[in-house]
């Protein structure tokens, strides 16, 4: 898959050995944030295909194999949401923390968050979007940057202006999307400094 800017390095930060991170989740139990491992990778796969096939929430038009699931989602940190901390545990959630930009530019972050169904309505994007953010400024980010969330994902939408995102522009008609037609995304920015 090639991208505009080519593979990117991203900026020194933190081992991040405080993980796993525990969460807690809208009903009150208790999940993890932990680093995706291997068995979790066709799990993690099958989450994005399905997103991609809906064609409402990812730009992609086709599917990931292997090889690609890999560059996308796994070129630079990815983590699970877990009921447990057992590495046997199923995710509930995954998201990606990755360079934005590159060289100069690098130390702004992109995401992508995706819950699986059986999940969904439970505050696992809240909790992956918190755990999001102190990530994100432990591995050396100074800022998050999501640039395509299409506006009629509400959601998510919802999710980022809840967790102080800041919309800082709009592209119209970004996104062809599946049953919907063209749609605007809104780009949204954090300002990882902020973070105590």
């Amino acid at each position: 898959m090639s991208v505009a800017y080519g593979s990117i390095a991203a900026p020194q930060g933190s081992t991040l050995d405080f993980l796993p991170l525990p969460v807690t989740l809208k009903d009150g139990t208790t999940g993890f944030i932990d680093r995706l491992r291997e068995p979790d990778f066709e799990f993690a796969r099958g989450l994005l295909n399905a997103a991609i096939e809906e064609g409402q929430t990812y730009p992609q038009l086709e599917q990931l194999d292997d090889k690609g699931f890999r560059a996308y989602f796994l070129s630079s940190e990815a983590f699970a949401l877990k009921k447990s901390s057992e590495p046997a545990a199923e995710p509930l959630g995954i998201f990606y923390i990755k360079p934005n930009f590159p060289g100069r530019c690098n130390h702004t972050c992109n995401g992508g968050f995706l819950v699986a169904e059986s999940s969904r309505n439970k505050g696992c994007g809240r909790v992956m979007g918190e755990a999001f953010l102190k990530l994100a400024k432990a591995l050396g980010y100074r800022a998050a940057m999501f640039n395509l969330v299409f506006e009629t994902n509400v959601p998510s939408v919802k999710l980022w202006r809840g967790l102080g995102f800041k919309e800082i522009g709009r592209i119209p008609g970004a996104g062809n999307l599946k049953g919907l037609g063209y749609v605007d995304a809104i780009m949204f920015h954090y300002d990882l400094t902020q973070i105590a």
